[in-house]
């Protein structure tokens, strides 16, 4: 079974299709927007194969860089 937590791009838990950014760009919501919105859609597996319905979420995760000067960083 593949992790489906806190992945880079969202992978759909029936068959392991990991979203590309055409997949991204296809989506009928803005699933850009889900991370820094921390959004919840409910989503098809854009895989010919699939088709699935499943819940998606956003989460964000902010970082940050500290450096003694601007120059520095």
């Amino acid at each position: 079974m593949i992790d489906t937590y806190q992945t880079f791009m969202p992978v759909c838990p029936h068959c392991s299709h990991e979203f590309d950014s055409d997949d991204m760009n296809a989506a009928s919501n803005d699933l850009w927007a889900a991370a820094p919105d921390e959004s919840r859609f409910q989503v098809a597996c854009p895989s010919a194969a699939c088709g699935k319905d499943f819940w998606l979420q956003g989460g964000y995760r902010p970082q940050y860089t500290t450096a003694i000067s601007e120059d520095d960083l």
